[in-house]
């Protein structure tokens, strides 16, 4: 019998990276390739769509060239940091860049689009609080104010995973998990909001479907395999945001669980049966498992944090390639607090006091502040009811044992830690493998693919 592989895919803001996977969880490959966005001092952060898929297509050839011979790929499913806009042009071609979700180009042309606007209603609508400023909702009105003739011509609005797929597959369509940071979409009816596309002039079917979270959205075509390097005829599974698929990763499905997931932002997901108690919280709200009758998550973030954890440790610590190694190793010859130092990476350093520091106390201050910010946040859940006594953590900076150590110390919570900078491309493998009848459920898919 030919040996079955899956791959799961985690497009980051940074980086895509991805595990082909067999399904007794024995063998695995693992990959991730960069992305290069271009910043600018307006605020923009954008790479071009044909750079976009080079990098993507780039990693499906290095799995082509790794799976053994005789063995199959029988699904492949994406999460994806999304938020990142793309519009399609009259021919099906890109009219423009992809805007990351982190670009701060637009200053007040959401108001100019909409005037006054009721913003916590269209939060308990879309789950997520918008800043005006960002994601997509605030770049489409970007577009309405500076370039209208683009978005009217527009033949698609989408973001960049749902792009990918659809040039894997010839397929359009969406989840509602990875669909959130999109803005447009209801959570509870599944549907977008038609009187927000009406502002822009854009029909809905200039939109990919909302489909079921692990629903088959098409095979991968003929042209997509001479192009991307994997067989054609594999299933694209319809994947989700990044953090509840890394919760998926590693069995974190439950209330009273807690996933710590710390890569460009740092995350805490919490898995909660009503979608109003993570509402009431004002937290970020994920669908999850709610179309299986499972919980909805909520989510607390640290945005963007890791960029000033960069700034910071470049500046006063290390400025080599090899800076965060250098953090950590400085930081674990300190002791708590930091030698008396304190440090706000949210804030403009008082250059003359960090500076009268060791590199050691600095760099344990630094951490300092990344646990102290992740624990106040995470109190304020607690006070909203939701409580916890254990942790997972993934992402980068859990493979340095040092993070879940001062996390478990400051919290009191026990900290487990596992999958790293792969939790999310896991989970992706384990939603690819439950929607293909592989496995039973998703417990017995995580529990198949625990020791990878």
């Amino acid at each position: 019998m030919a040996e079955k592989f899956i791959i799961g895919l985690d497009i980051g803001t940074s980086s895509i990276k991805g595990v082909m996977i067999s399904t007794d969880g024995k063998e695995r490959y693992t990959g991730r390739v960069p992305f290069v966005y271009t910043t600018r001092d307006d605020g923009s952060v954008e790479i071009p769509a044909d750079e976009y898929l080079t990098a993507c297509y780039k990693l499906f050839r290095e799995f082509g060239n790794k799976l053994p011979d005789g063995a199959e790929i029988i699904a492949l499913s994406a999460a994806s940091a999304s938020g990142n806009l793309l519009l399609l042009d009259r021919n099906g071609n890109p009219a423009g860049p992809i805007f990351n979700w982190q670009d701060h180009r637009v200053t007040d042309e959401f108001t100019r689009v909409f005037g006054d606007f009721d913003l916590d209603s269209y939060y308990r609508s879309t789950g997520w609080d918008f800043d005006l400023k960002t994601f997509p909702l605030a770049i489409l009105s970007w577009y309405k104010c500076h370039y209208p003739q683009i978005l009217a011509d527009a033949s698609k609005v989408c973001m960049s995973t749902e792009y990918l797929c659809y040039k894997l597959t010839g397929e359009w369509g969406i989840g509602t998990s990875a669909g959130t940071p999109f803005y447009l979409i209801d959570q509870v009816t599944g549907e977008y909001h038609t009187e927000i596309l009406d502002k822009f002039g854009v029909s809905i079917d200039k939109l990919p479907p909302v489909m079921k979270t692990g629903a088959i959205l098409g095979t991968i075509t003929e042209a997509a395999a001479a192009e991307c390097g994997l067989p054609a005829g594999i299933p694209v599974i319809v994947g989700t945001f990044d953090h509840p698929s890394a919760a998926r990763g590693v069995g974190i499905c439950k209330e009273g669980q807690l996933l710590l997931s710390c890569g460009t932002s740092w995350v805490g997901f919490y898995p909660i049966n009503e979608r109003e108690k993570a509402v009431s919280a004002r937290m970020l709200v994920d669908p999850f498992l709610s179309e299986l009758g499972g919980p909805w998550a909520g989510m607390v973030s640290l945005a963007s944090l890791s960029g000033q954890i960069e700034s910071f440790t470049k500046t006063y610590v290390d400025s080599s390639d090899t800076w965060y190694r250098k953090l950590v190793e400085y930081s674990a010859e300190s002791e708590t607090g930091a030698g008396g130092l304190s440090i706000n990476l949210l804030a403009d350093p008082d250059d003359s006091e960090i500076r009268k520091y060791e590199k050691k106390h600095i760099a344990r201050a630094i951490m300092e502040n990344v646990i102290n910010m992740l624990a106040e946040s995470m109190s304020h859940i607690t006070e909203a009811g939701v409580v916890c006594d254990e942790a997972v953590m993934v992402g980068g900076p859990s493979e340095n044992p040092l993070w879940a150590q001062l996390i478990a110390e400051k919290t009191g919570m026990r900290v487990r830690v596992m999958h790293g900078s792969y939790a999310g491309a896991i989970g992706a493998a384990v939603l690819a493998g439950t929607s293909m009848g592989v496995y039973h459920d998703q417990q017995t898919a995580c529990q198949c693919l625990m020791e990878v």
